[in-house]
Parts: C-alpha cells; structure tokens; sequence
C-alpha cells in the first residue's frame, strides 16, 4: 500500500478523513536536544517539515521509507522511538 507523508502533524489532516485514502499516512516527529530533553520544539520542527519536503523533491523520493534517510540539518531517524504511524527524528542540541 502507498504511503502518504503527513507535513502538518499538528492538523491530523482536520480536512480529509484520513480512512479514505488508499494510503498508509506517516507522521514525521521532529524533536531537539534541550537541556539534556527531547522535545518538540514548533519553531523547528515546522522548518523540519520544511527540510524534509525539500529533501523529497531533491531526492526524487516517491517511497516514503526513503524519508528515513533524512539527515538534514542533524536530523536523524530513530527506529526505537518510531512506529508505523509516527516516524521519530532527532536532533542534539546545538
């Protein structure tokens, strides 16, 4: 089944029923080191999303589990805290 990546997490696509879709929707969590924390930080985690949709573009991505190479801006994907819904990636504090 296709996969359909969801850039506005905070929205949960408030205007399509997600149900249906003939595709599988992935969340990407963006989270950054604070004070020894990760947490989700929206200022960074929207320029993520960003990062992220510009990465797919660039990258010719049309599976998502390509996205799971992301490594851009220190992002990285983090298979223990993820799950088949919400795809987790973090970054150290800067």
């Amino acid at each position: 089944m296709p996969h359909s990546i969801e850039s506005d997490p905070i929205a949960r696509f408030k205007s399509v029923d997600i149900s249906s879709l003939n595709a599988d929707v992935v969340t990407p969590i963006f989270k950054d080191e604070k004070n020894g924390v990760y947490k989700i930080i929206s200022f960074y985690a929207k320029k993520a999303r960003g990062l992220m949709a510009a990465y797919a573009i660039k990258n010719g991505i049309t599976d998502a589990k390509g996205l799971k190479r992301f490594t851009v801006d220190g992002y990285a994907y983090q298979a223990d805290q993820s799950n088949d819904k919400e795809w987790v990636f973090t970054r150290e504090e800067r």
